[in-house]
C-alpha cells in the first residue's frame, strides 16, 4: 500500500496500522511478556465475509487454530457451545488467544464501508451485513428468525442505536462502533460464563476493528484492546498502554 492510501484511511482510524505490521509485532510482544507462539491457541470472532478469508492473515504467524468464533461482523454467534469447544482445545500449558471485532472498508478514494473485491470493477459495501442492517433501521422492529438469525440480531442491535447512529457523518462508521462495543461485551461474558471449562493458564483478548481495502492494497487493524487473564488467579492485566509503547519503538509504515 503506498502511504496516501494509509493516510486516507487514517482520517477515519488515526491509529490505524497494517494488519500483517501489527501480527507480527503482537507475536513479538507476546514472547517480551511470556508466551511462545507454539503454545498459544487463536480463534477469530470476526466476520465470514470472503474478503476476511483473504485479507485477514494475523493469525498466520506459528499460532495454533485458528478457531472460528465469529458470524456475520464479528459477533460470536457460535456462542457458549463454541468458546466451551475451544476451551478444552487449548495447550494445558499455554493461553488462548481471541482476536475479536467488527471489519469495515475503505476504499482508496476514501469512501468508507466499501471496496473494491477481487475480480470486480466496482465497489461493494464492506460490511455487507452491518450496510444491510443499517438499511433496514427505520423497519418495525421484530424477534430474529430462524432463516436470517444472525443479520436479524445485528438489525436489532443497530436498532437499539438508531439515534447514536444516525446522528454521526458516517452513520456506517458508527454502526461498527456500535458492532465492536456489542462484540466485545458478548466475548467477556462467556469468558465468564465458561471460567471453568479452560484447560490452560491464560486468556489473551485482542480487540479491534478490522479495515478492509480495495484488491491489490494491504489491510489495516485499528486496535481497541490487548488484555491478558490469569486462569488460576483471574488476574486481569490490561497490556494496550504497553503494547501501544512497544508499537511506537518499531517502524509501523
Amino acid at each position: 500500500m503506498n502511504n496516501s492510501y494509509l493516510k486516507t484511511i487514517r482520517k477515519y482510524y488515526p491509529n490505524a496500522i497494517y494488519s500483517e505490521i501489527f501480527g507480527k509485532l503482537v507475536i513479538e510482544y507476546l514472547k517480551q511478556i511470556g508466551f511462545n507462539p507454539d503454545e498459544v491457541m487463536t480463534a477469530n470472532s470476526i466476520c465470514s465475509d470472503d474478503i476476511n478469508a483473504m485479507q485477514f492473515s494475523i493469525s498466520d504467524s506459528g499460532l495454533l487454530g485458528p478457531f472460528y468464533l465469529g458470524g456475520l461482523d464479528g459477533f460470536p454467534f457460535t456462542g457458549l457451545t463454541g468458546i466451551q469447544a475451544f476451551a478444552h482445545h487449548m495447550p494445558e500449558d499455554g493461553a488462548l488467544l481471541i482476536f475479536y471485532g467488527p471489519h469495515i472498508g475503505i476504499t482508496k478514494e476514501g469512501e468508507i464501508g466499501k471496496v473494491v473485491r477481487r475480480g470486480q470493477d466496482h465497489e461493494s459495501n464492506c460490511c455487507g451485513a452491518a450496510q444491510a442492517a443499517l438499511d433496514k433501521i427505520n423497519d418495525k422492529p421484530q424477534e430474529p428468525s430462524l432463516l436470517d438469525y444472525q443479520e436479524d440480531t445485528i438489525v436489532q442491535l443497530f436498532q437499539q442505536n438508531k439515534v447514536r447512529i444516525e446522528d454521526e457523518p458516517y452513520p456506517i462508521q458508527e454502526a461498527t462502533e456500535v458492532m465492536y462495543e456489542a462484540v466485545q461485551e458478548r466475548i467477556h461474558l462467556l469468558i465468564t460464563k465458561s471460567k471453568d471449562e479452560f484447560v490452560g493458564k491464560y486468556l489473551i483478548l485482542i480487540g479491534s476493528i478490522f479495515i478492509n481495502v480495495d484488491e491489490g492494497a494491504d489491510s489495516c487493524i485499528t486496535y481497541k484492546e490487548f488484555r491478558t487473564i490469569n486462569l488460576d488467579t483471574n488476574e486481569e492485566k490490561d497490556h494496550l498502554k504497553g503494547f501501544v509503547t512497544y508499537l511506537a519503538k518499531n517502524k509501523l509504515d
